[in-house]
């Protein structure tokens, strides 16, 4: 069974920064579609040591009032691999404020089904309080796994708590350490993400 995810976090780097992270343990084989600024996207990048077989269509490569232009970018990078691709969409935020819900809704249940017809998985990231909770709620239910990020800055060292909607191994509720702009996965979190 393919897995899907969904991290809802503040704004700032580490939604985005875990979401790269969970892509690339899911496949060597990553699209991206950020809405993050060119730099950041880099900077979250090298962070990692990991390098995937990665194509990057950033926001500002293509117009993002136009969903169909993303389909089409979408569907030629999923037919030229041989492999089954991970797809990180880390602006469902920004789609929802220029679509609407309806619209991006049948956009994402749309990529899903064909990322998932090709046995890949898909990566979702929402920024907490840019869209309705109800908007939230709704665009959730498209992804299997559901996860919640929240910062915590203790004597000037930033952590990031997630919380899961499911159980895993017995955890709803796990520490994640930041290093730079990398987001480091719980052992246990990691092992359930990477048996898909």
């Amino acid at each position: 069974m393919v897995k899907s995810y969904l991290v809802i976090a503040d704004s700032g780097f580490g939604g985005t920064s875990l979401a790269y992270n969970i892509t690339t343990k899911v496949s060597d084989n990553v699209i991206w579609f950020p809405s993050e600024n060119p730099l950041i996207v880099q900077r979250i990048i090298d962070a990692y040591r990991k390098r995937p077989n990665l194509e990057i269509f950033s926001s500002r490569k293509f117009n993002i009032a136009n969903l169909n232009e993303i389909n089409i970018l979408l569907s030629k990078s999923i037919e030229t691999r041989r492999e089954p691709s991970s797809v990180c969409i880390t602006l469902i935020s920004e789609l929802i404020l220029v679509h609407g819900l309806e619209k991006t809704y049948l956009f994402l249940a749309n990529l899903m089904n064909k990322v998932e017809g090709k046995n890949g998985t898909v990566v979702g990231l929402m920024i907490k309080g840019a869209q309705p909770r109800r908007d939230e709620i709704l665009i959730s239910r498209l992804f299997s796994e559901i996860f919640h990020l929240e910062k915590e800055l203790n004597d000037n060292q930033l952590t990031f708590i997630l919380k899961s909607e499911t159980p895993i191994d017995e955890k709803y509720v796990f520490r994640l350490r930041v290093r730079g702009y990398e987001v480091e996965l719980d052992s246990v979190l990691e092992k359930y993400i990477k048996e898909k």
